[in-house]
């Protein structure tokens, strides 16, 4: 009987186990009360470049709490890379570093026109390549620069780390590879689709897509964070004769 006991999980791991969770719903309440307020102003108001609760608007209230998750992602992976001494997690908050600086100071859109203008156009490019504009190949290579060293050094530690790191390690993939897919490839669709009665659909559906993938990114990684703390403090296991030895989770 106290073999099985000690197997059961503890009341405290139960509740950080569930932690996350009211985070992730507070999370995901403001991302979709920011996309509802933007649909209702599109409609009633119109489109305009000042209106600071349109999602597409330069500065205005859902860039700023992107800019937050970003940067909130940077320090708790740092923290975790502290943590677990793990590498690893160092590259994965480059990755949010590169993305906060790229957003906020609008690296791919400004380089991205100097290269359209100064570099493609003297190559002999046509003015749209698959429906796809200058600038916005200028943008994709811009923002393909900026990624390549952090996304390298995650793949290369990675291949290097145990089975329980990778395995988290998989996990945030994942949900970078859902913001890239809202910020990537729905951003195109969006330019194909900017002129028509979709153009608002489309654009809503891209940033407010972001803004939810940052939040599950969010909550994933204080997850980790709760998870790699209770290894810390509990006491090492004792392996039964002849088990192996599991491998930690981050």
């Amino acid at each position: 009987m106290a073999t099985v006991n000690a197997h059961r999980p503890t009341l405290r791991s139960r509740l950080v186990a569930l932690g996350p969770m009211p985070l992730l719903a507070a999370l995901v309440v403001v991302d979709l009360l920011l996309a509802g307020i933007s649909l209702v102003r599109l409609v009633l108001v119109g489109e305009s470049l000042t209106d600071p609760w349109l999602l597409e608007t330069d500065g205005g209230w859902s860039e700023w709490f992107g800019y937050a998750q970003q940067a909130a992602l940077a320090a708790l992976l740092l923290t975790l890379a502290y943590v677990c001494r793990r590498a690893i997690w160092v590259a994965y908050a480059a990755i949010f570093l590169c993305a906060l600086a790229d957003d906020s100071l609008r690296l791919h859109e400004n380089y991205g026109s100097w290269i359209a203008d100064r570099l493609i156009v003297r190559l002999g490019f046509p003015e749209h390549v698959a429906g796809l504009r200058l600038n916005d190949l200028g943008e994709m290579f811009v923002w393909g620069v900026l990624a390549l060293a952090p996304v390298a050094a995650a793949v290369l530690l990675h291949r290097r780390s145990d089975a329980g790191t990778r395995r988290a390690s998989r996990g945030l993939a994942v949900l970078i590879a859902v913001y890239l897919f809202f910020g990537a490839v729905v951003d195109q669709v969006h330019v194909l689709v900017l002129d028509s009665w979709a153009g608002d659909i489309v654009g809503t559906l891209e940033d407010g897509g972001e803004l939810v993938a940052l939040s599950l990114a969010v909550v994933y990684v204080v997850g980790l964070h709760s998870t790699a703390r209770l290894r810390r403090a509990a006491p090492p296991a004792v392996p039964l004769a002849g088990a192996p030895e599991a491998s930690p989770v981050a």
